[in-house]
C-alpha cells in the first residue's frame, strides 16, 4: 500500500475515532433479516428496472470510490437492452460537469481499432475529469470503457451526464488560481450544485416513450437524503440526495445504497459490519445470492445508519436506514470488494511535466506545511495498477468475523 494511501486513509478516517461510542449500530437477528431478504429480495438488476416503473430518476450510493466490484453491476444494468430503450441517460458524480459533451464524443465515436479507442480515451482521461491532478480510481476506465462498448453494438446510444464542479487544469497556472477555486462556494456547497447541474441536463433530456428517466450513480455520503445543522458553517447542511427529492419529488426520486460496512466507525483497527455484522451474516446464510429490497418498515430499515454526510464529514446521528434511502442492493459480500486504482501506461515520459505541474499547484494548497512533493509516489499511484482489499481486511479475515457473529447468534439462541 503506497505512502499517499496510506496518509489518506489515516487522514480519512482520523475524523471518525471520536465518534466510535457515540451511536452502537442496532443489531437485528441473523435470522430476521434472512427470512426477509428470502422472502422479498428480487435479482438488484430486476429490481432496478422495477423502481423504474414506478419513479423518474433512481440514485444509487456507490460504496467506496476505488471498488472496481460494484461497476460489474453498474454496467451489466446498463448492458441490458431496457435501459438504452426506457431510460437512456445516465449521470456520475465522477466528471467536470463542463467536460460532459467532450465524453460523450468519445463514448458515441466510431474508432478503425480497439487500440485507436484506448488512446482517445487516455488523451480525454489525461485531461483529468476532476479538480484533482488524475481520477486515479481505476473503476472510471472500466465504467468509460464498458459504456463505449455497450455503445457501440446498440442502435440506441446511451448519454453520460456529468455532474461535478466545472474545472479544467488549462485554466489554472499559478497557485493562486487553484487556491481559489480549492476554496470556493462550488467546492464547499457540492451537493447542491451536482443536484443544480443534473437538473438542467435533464431538462434537456429527449423524452423516450413520453417520459424522462435517469440514472444516477454518486457515492453513499452524497447520495443520503439528509438534512442537518453543521456548525463549522453555521447552516443546514442537505447532501444531493436531500436535494433531488426537494427538487423533484419523493416518489419520483429513489435513492438505493450498495451493501458496505460502517466506515463511520472504522479506526484502522477495529471492522464495523453492518448491524454487528448481521447483515453480512445473513447474506452468508443466502450463499451471497445477489438481492435488491425497500428499506421501509423491515429488519434492514430499522437498522441504524452510522455515515456522513455528503462531503462535510458531518457525522449523522440517530438515523435508521429508512430514513436515508428507499432500497437497498447486495451484490457482493463484504470479502469480495475490491479497491483498484492506477492505469497502467496513463503517463508517458512526454505527459510527466504536465503531471508534476498539477501535483505541485494540488499539493502546495491541499498541504501547505508539507515542503517535500512525492512526485515519484503520485506517478506510481497514477501509472500502475494496484489492487487491494476494499474493506482494508483480507478475505480469509472477513470471512472468519462473518463466520464468528454466525457462530454468536447461534449459541445465543
Amino acid at each position: 500500500m503506497s505512502i499517499i494511501r496510506i496518509l489518506f486513509l489515516l487522514i480519512s478516517f482520523a475524523l471518525c475515532t471520536f465518534t466510535l461510542k457515540a451511536q452502537e449500530p442496532s443489531a437485528p437477528s441473523i435470522k430476521a433479516l434472512h427470512t426477509y431478504a428470502t422472502k422479498n429480495g428480487i435479482s438488484p438488476k430486476e429490481y432496478i428496472f422495477k423502481l423504474f416503473e414506478q419513479s423518474d430518476i433512481i440514485v444509487l450510493g456507490e460504496r467506496d470510490h476505488r471498488d472496481t466490484v460494484q461497476y460489474d453491476f453498474y454496467l451489466d444494468v446498463l448492458a441490458d437492452p431496457r435501459f438504452a430503450e426506457r431510460i437512456g441517460y445516465i449521470y456520475t458524480e465522477v466528471g467536470s460537469n463542463n467536460m460532459t459533451e467532450e465524453v460523450n464524443q468519445l463514448l458515441q465515436g466510431t474508432y478503425p481499432t480497439e487500440k485507436d479507442f484506448i488512446e482517445s480515451l487516455y488523451t480525454y482521461y489525461r485531461k483529468s475529469e476532476t479538480f484533482y491532478p488524475l481520477w486515479e480510481k481505476y473503476n472510471r476506465i472500466k465504467f468509460l470503457k464498458g459504456l463505449y462498448d455497450i455503445n457501440r453494438t446498440s442502435s440506441n446510444k446511451i448519454r453520460l451526464g456529468l455532474t461535478d464542479c466545472k474545472f479544467s487544469w488549462e485554466e489554472i497556472r499559478t497557485t493562486e488560481d487553484y487556491k481559489k477555486f480549492w476554496h470556493s462556494p462550488e467546492v464547499n456547497d457540492r451537493d447542491s450544485l451536482m443536484c443544480t447541474h443534473f437538473a438542467e441536463m435533464y431538462a434537456r433530456q429527449t423524452p423516450l416513450n413520453g417520459k424522462r428517466k435517469a440514472l444516477v450513480i454518486t457515492s453513499q455520503p452524497h447520495a443520503i437524503n439528509h438534512s442537518q445543522f453543521f456548525r463549522r458553517w453555521n447552516r443546514d447542511y442537505r447532501t444531493q440526495g436531500w436535494w433531488m427529492k426537494q427538487t423533484f419529488g419523493e416518489e419520483r426520486v429513489k435513492i438505493v445504497l450498495m451493501n458496505w460496512f460502517d466506515y463511520r466507525l472504522f479506526d484502522g483497527q477495529n471492522f464495523p459490519m453492518t448491524g454487528k455484522g448481521t447483515w453480512d451474516a445473513a447474506f452468508e446464510l443466502m450463499n451471497c445470492c445477489p438481492f435488491g429490497i425497500d428499506l421501509q418498515n423491515n429488519p434492514y430499515g430499522e437498522t441504524a445508519f452510522n455515515g456522513v454526510a455528503g462531503g462535510s464529514a458531518l457525522f449523522i446521528k440517530n438515523r435508521k436506514w429508512q430514513d436515508v434511502a428507499d432500497g437497498l442492493i447486495y451484490d457482493a459480500p463484504l470479502y469480495d470488494h475490491v479497491a483498484a486504482w492506477g492505469i497502467d501506461g496513463l503517463i508517458p515520459k512526454e505527459f510527466e511535466p504536465e503531471i508534476k505541474r498539477r501535483t505541485e499547484l494540488y499539493w502546495k494548497v491541499a498541504n501547505p506545511k508539507e515542503e517535500t512533493i512525492p512526485f515519484d509516489v503520485f506517478i506510481n499511484e497514477y501509472n500502475i495498477f494496484h489492487t487491494y482489499p476494499a474493506v482494508f481486511k483480507s478475505k480469509e479475515d472477513v470471512k472468519q468475523l462473518i463466520q464468528k457473529v454466525l457462530s454468536e447468534q447461534q449459541d445465543k439462541n
